[in-house]
């Protein structure tokens, strides 16, 4: 069964990612939002294990070998995927005649599985021909398709080549060609309540859709469905419109989902009372979902009285015992702010004890960590992390927690239990920043703050594709075949209108979006995985896809690497280390603005790509190139290292914050580094330095060979797919 969930950009973005545009001189800071080429990976569907090594391949290599496949004398799998591309690079390299050759009804035959779109790259080809003759045979084919496959994205295609617009939108609303008829409608009648209610269902996710739900709700409000009116909400929801939100939720469909955005929409309204009534239905209305617990622990955030919020966390500890560490968090905030001292300990004590690997009795661990190391008792401060350490405690704060632990080890000479320690982070916490620090504490060459921009560790990139695990048979097989915006296309089809995606249909869109360079959402997507709110059903289909190849290397994607490695190069800096930083500014978008003007993939300041064209001597140059883009960030990057003897924790900072603060900061004494990364005034740059490098670690430990091979010695099962 369907979980009532789908992934929120807005709210996906505001938790998870920060970024920052590059600076001159100034101390402006900037907050961004960022997220290409999905590098999968692990065991190939059907015979592709050897086939889909060819994607990666030289043009003429490929070519080569994909001839010697198609050539073949049985009519195979292999021979077919062969046929298939190579009339697909005829066709984009304007070869028309080589690629009808290949493009035969019969060959539509002997491969089934692509037999709707062999017939629709025939028509494209006939098109490309451009004589009259051409043209009549173009008809005839996509009629053709009409006739076979009516059903099909093929016969979506078919109607809009044939100009048969209305028909279009009626049986297929929900292709990518039926978005250019919507937009040509509306520029002809911006008002056309039918076509700005396709896009609402349907397209909802494009840029410029909240002006066009407005003229929707402003002119046919009485006349929307409740179906349609959760599309509208959905809408304002990720474009932050939270009033507007609340309104269209009251009218959408009404179930779980809805219900407690209506709630949260109220709340982030600062309507803390109509929120608090909203949670409240949420909770007596659908006490078996797994938003009733969030209603719940929302309905403490809102509530005006203090006693009536101590019984709600209760409540939870009482009926939900998975959400249960959460409230008792809240409920030692609410004692404690009340001053009733006893029973904040007795709350905390509880809390720790019974719920210790819970993120709630962790993140208070380290509270108490800290206060206890500051101190000067680090001693009880070790205790405290030695327990996250023995419980089964996972995230970023237990890995903080635990490195502290060992740095407290270290300090009070016991140098085996603090090796013990940083061990146990590498295989327990491999993802998080602290696995790189431990990394490093172990000596591994991994490079420490002021050696990071000097290495250049080789990297070994997947050649095989696995299946997705969602997803018709036409998309899995032009999947492994490489052919991106078709399987986009198709996905697109597939899913567009339905709000109830499963976590296996949320993970394959993020594959599939990145895959085509949609960034932002895709590795948003993958993301948000770590904090839906699921059933244990489908708690532990994401368990699995954590365990999978893909899953690392399409939230960790190596798109522009070329580019990197030659700026790199000429800087002098870790061409790791800037994939890095490039994925925290703009998640390796292009085009993508800032609020205030900052472009793209590292997130370049207008004004700033003055000042560095001016230091370089560059008279010409465009930022939404990502040549010119890449080329002044990694300028400015280098610039910051050397304004900071190349510490890279510095520089990395300084990109967020600017020399000049970071440069305050420092006045004040550096000391042990990662005490200085601790106390950075600014919640952003913190965040900041952190997520950079800690992408740097992750780019290490999914793509090196060297770093694969040492945490295979430690925890083999924390080795990503192709560098076992």
């Amino acid at each position: 069964m369907k979980q009532l969930i789908r992934w929120s950009i807005v709210a996906a973005l505001s938790t998870t990612v920060v970024g920052a545009s590059v600076h001159q001189a100034s101390n402006l800071s900037q907050t961004k939002s960022g997220a290409s080429l999905a590098v999968a990976s692990a065991t190939s569907i059907a015979s592709g294990q050897t086939f889909d090594r060819l994607i990666n391949l030289p043009e003429t290599e490929r070519l080569a070998k994909l001839t010697t496949q198609a050539n073949a004398p049985e009519n195979s799998l292999e021979r077919n995927r062969a046929r298939y591309l190579l009339a697909d690079i005829y066709l984009k390299k304007r070869d028309p005649k080589s690629a009808l050759a290949i493009l035969t009804p019969e060959f539509a035959t002997e491969y089934p599985v692509l037999a709707d779109q062999i017939l629709l790259k025939r028509a494209q080809t006939q098109a490309q021909i451009k004589s009259p003759e051409s043209d009549i045979d173009a008809r005839l084919t996509w009629n053709q398709i009409l006739q076979k496959y009516p059903t099909t994205p093929a016969a979506a295609e078919a109607l809009f080549a044939l100009d048969r617009s209305d028909e279009l939108l009626q049986k297929f609303p929900s292709h990518p060609r039926s978005l250019g008829v919507i937009r040509a409608g509306l520029r002809q009648n911006p008002n056309r309540a039918d076509l700005m209610t396709l896009m609402a269902v349907y397209f909802n996710d494009q840029k410029d859709i909240v002006p066009v739900i407005d003229r929707l709700v402003a002119g046919s409000s009485n006349s929307l469905k409740p179906e349609q009116w959760w599309s509208i909400a959905d809408a304002y929801w990720d474009n932050r419109e939270f009033g507007k939100a609340s309104l269209a939720y009251l009218r959408a469909s009404q179930n779980d989902r809805t219900a407690y955005r209506l709630g949260r929409s109220l709340q982030k309204s600062k309507r803390s009372t109509e929120a608090y009534i909203a949670f409240s239905r949420v909770a007596q209305q659908y006490p078996s979902s797994p938003q009733a617990p969030r209603a719940l622990i929302r309905m403490v955030e809102t509530s005006a009285n203090s006693n009536d919020a101590l019984k709600i966390v209760d409540r939870i500890v009482a009926s939900y015992p998975d959400t249960a560490a959460e409230a008792l968090l809240k409920k030692y905030k609410v004692l404690q702010a009340k001053k009733i001292n006893k029973a904040a300990s007795d709350t905390a004590n509880l809390l720790l004890s019974r719920y210790g690997s819970s993120d709630a009795a962790v993140g208070l661990a380290w509270q108490l960590a800290r206060q206890r190391a500051q101190a000067g008792d680090l001693k009880g401060a070790l205790t405290l992390a030695q327990k996250v350490m023995n419980s089964d405690a996972s995230g970023e704060t237990a890995a903080e927690i635990a490195y502290w632990g060992g740095k407290w080890s270290q300090r009070l000479g016991n140098s085996g239990q603090a090796k013990q320690t940083f061990e146990l982070i590498l295989t327990k916490y491999p993802d998080t920043y602290y696995a790189w620090r431990s990394a490093q504490q172990l000596g591994w060459q991994v490079g420490d703050f002021n050696s990071v921009r000097s290495l250049n560790f080789p990297v070994k990139l997947p050649v095989d594709r696995s299946a997705l695990p969602a997803g018709s048979a036409v998309i899995q097989e032009l999947y492994i075949l490489g052919q991106d915006r078709d399987v986009s296309d198709r996905w697109q089809f597939e899913t567009r209108g339905d709000q109830t995606l499963t976590v296996k249909e949320i993970f394959t869109d993020g594959v599939i979006r990145v895959a085509v360079n949609d960034n932002i959402r895709g590795i948003g997507q993958i993301e948000s995985l770590s904090w839906l709110d699921v059933t244990p059903a489908e708690q532990a289909d994401i368990a699995m896809l954590r365990r999978q190849p893909i899953y690392w290397q399409t939230l960790y994607p190596f798109p522009y690497w070329q580019t990197v490695l030659n700026w790199s190069a000429q800087t002098r800096l870790n061409p790791i280390l800037v994939m890095a930083l490039i994925r925290q500014e703009s998640r390796f978008e292009a085009q993508i603005l800032s609020r205030s003007g900052a472009v793209g993939l590292m997130q370049v300041m207008p004004d700033t790509g003055d000042w560095i064209a001016k230091q370089k001597g560059v008279k010409q140059f465009s930022l939404s190139k990502p040549e010119h883009n890449v080329e002044f960030g990694t300028w400015y990057l280098d610039y910051t290292h050397r304004r900071y003897n190349n510490n890279s924790m510095l520089a990395v900072a300084s990109y967020n914050a600017g020399p000049g603060r970071v440069g305050e900061w420092v006045a004040k004494g550096l000391g042990d580094p990662d005490e200085f990364v601790e106390r950075i005034p600014y919640d952003e740059t913190r965040g900041y330095v952190k997520h950079v490098l800690g992408n740097y670690w992750n780019y290490l430990r999914i793509y090196s060979p060297q770093i694969g091979q040492q945490l295979s010695q430690l925890a083999p099962q924390n080795v990503v797919g192709s560098n076992k």
